[in-house]
């Protein structure tokens, strides 16, 4: 992979559980309401890291 963000490249080649996990701890460090307990919300950030992730213009897998 020939990523300029090593963030992406690193979520890129994460596991879903690793990103769900990660999701989770976010959801219940940023939000102390009924989103961090919320499974929908927890998706939508695991879909944010995979939107992050997809390659730019110029990157490859």
């Amino acid at each position: 992979m020939a990523y300029s963000n090593k963030i992406a490249e690193v979520l890129a080649s994460a596991s879903e559980t690793d990103k769900a996990e990660l999701a989770h701890f976010l959801a219940n460090n940023l939000d102390n309401g009924e989103h961090a307990k919320d499974s929908a919300f927890v998706r939508q950030i695991v879909a944010a890291f995979d939107r992050f992730a997809a390659p730019r213009r110029g990157e490859h897998f």
